[in-house]
């Protein structure tokens, strides 16, 4: 029983890791591909964003066009 609870809770501290590593990846790519933020980055954190930033574009479209 005790070894089930080690391993219990040993998988449970993996997967919020790995939740909470793979919780900035979509910023992350997106900052590297346009070199800016999403809006709601700019919003949280009371900054205006780049001049000519566009957060109308459509990220798909982009993508695909290349």
């Amino acid at each position: 029983m005790k070894k089930i609870i080690s391993n219990l809770a040993i998988s449970i501290f993996v997967l919020l890791g790995v939740g909470f590593g793979l919780s900035g990846c979509y910023e992350t790519h997106y900052y590297h591909q346009y070199n800016h933020h999403t809006r709601g980055w700019y919003e949280h954190r009371h900054r205006t964003p780049p001049a000519n930033v566009n957060f109308e574009v459509d990220i798909e479209t982009r993508r695909h066009r290349h």
